[in-house]
């Protein structure tokens, strides 16, 4: 889940988890309608959040959402949950 960083089953579209799965951090990004964005109101690009990443130039974010990092995405943050 990219908002709060589970591989357990739940709809991760509508996460609204306020701390990562582990309870360790708050949660760094939010779905709001769907969409994702941090908590201070910049829209996140959900593409890069998955393990291939995204090559794309466009007005979305390319930050880590959990973490807020720009060398990866949720699949690869550390604060993941682990497979």
């Amino acid at each position: 889940c990219a908002v709060c960083l589970g591989r357990n089953p739940h709809r991760t579209v509508e996460c609204s988890a306020s701390r990562t799965w582990d309870n360790l951090f708050d949660v760094f990004s939010e779905r709001i309608k769907k969409a994702l964005w941090t908590k201070d109101g910049r829209q996140l690009c959900t593409s890069w959040q998955r393990e291939e990443g995204c090559n794309s130039t466009h007005g979305y974010k390319h930050l880590c959402s959990g973490c807020g990092s720009s060398e990866h995405g949720a699949q690869r943050c550390t604060r993941a949950q682990k497979a």
